[in-house]
């Protein structure tokens, strides 16, 4: 009788319940958001109006942990949309929260490394829809062109103005108060349901010290107090030949302001790498196209 096989059976790759036109519409989609991520770095302006924003307590603890590039994206979209950005969660993360979604709320989107490295994982990792779940078990069709890179999708997410409380008996347990399932909270209480974000006393030095983990990742190093002719008549100057951030003695946490221009710097220096990357990617793509011009001709 002849022995059953032990050998391990190929992975059946799970069949996508979306077209091909349809999950190349997603890629497209993703692109469209990534390449609007480093315009909005490249705004000066609005990472300041951001930073400031965020340093004097605007923001939850939640944004605060994202990557500079997700907080710029969250920022233009609120702008775009009437609001001002405040804390975000997924759908189902603000009703575990004592919050719904408003009818008719369309997500704001972010970006979320996805593959084997994850480098700059954002703290709190947006929601991940159906679609973009389709997506990633599909063949990437850029995969050669950044080998052991991580690959992008973007997540969804709903700011606390697209939302509203949930009935008392709707509810489950505070974790806040303690208040039972199915009644009001006590008087004073922090959770989301009676608060618009969560409160952060020490909003600009997370902030801050988030900058500076981005600026070292990026592979840029922090002149201060910086020299008068570092600056170049700046409080921040960025100096991309030496891959160096020159900041005054005024530079620091303390004020908001200075976060701010630290801000601009950052968004500054990925939008540089950015464009660096595309500008390798377009010479790839010439340089196959040179090749199979030649292979037909031949």
């Amino acid at each position: 009788m002849p022995r059953k096989s032990t050998a391990r059976s190929a992975p059946r790759k799970r069949a996508s319940r979306y077209s091909d036109e349809q999950i190349r519409e997603f890629r497209q989609r993703d692109r469209q958001v990534m390449n609007s991520s480093t315009e909005h770095l490249e705004d000066a302006e609005g990472i300041r109006r951001f930073a400031r924003h965020a340093a004097t307590g605007g923001v939850s603890l939640r944004i605060l942990s994202y990557s500079l590039r997700n907080q710029a994206l969250l920022a233009q979209q609120a702008d775009e949309r009437g609001f001002v950005l405040s804390d975000v969660d997924s759908f189902k993360g603000w009703l575990q929260r004592g919050r719904v979604v408003k009818e008719g709320e369309t997500a704001l989107r972010l970006i979320k490394p996805v593959g084997k490295d994850k480098k700059d994982t954002d703290a709190d990792e947006p929601e991940t829809s159906d679609e973009q779940e389709a997506e990633s078990a599909e063949a990437d069709d850029e995969a050669d062109e950044d080998t052991g890179k991580p690959k992008f999708r973007t997540g969804r997410v709903y700011d606390v103005a697209q939302t509203t409380e949930l009935p008392p008996e709707k509810r489950g347990e505070c974790v806040a108060c303690n208040a039972e399932a199915g009644q009001p909270c006590e008087p004073g209480c922090l959770c989301p349901a009676c608060t618009n974000y969560e409160p952060v006393a020490d909003a600009a030095e997370i902030l801050w010290n988030n900058l500076l983990d981005q600026l070292t990742a990026a592979g840029y190093g922090l002149d201060w107090p910086a020299p008068t002719e570092a600056l170049h008549g700046n409080r921040v100057h960025v100096d991309h030949d030496r891959r160096t951030v020159a900041a005054a003695y005024e530079v620091t946490a303390e004020h908001p302001d200075a976060v701010a221009d630290l801000a601009a710097a950052v968004g500054q220096i990925i939008a540089h790498s950015d464009r660096e990357r595309e500008a390798r990617r377009e010479q790839r793509r010439a340089a196959r196209a040179a090749i199979a011009t030649t292979a037909t001709t031949v």
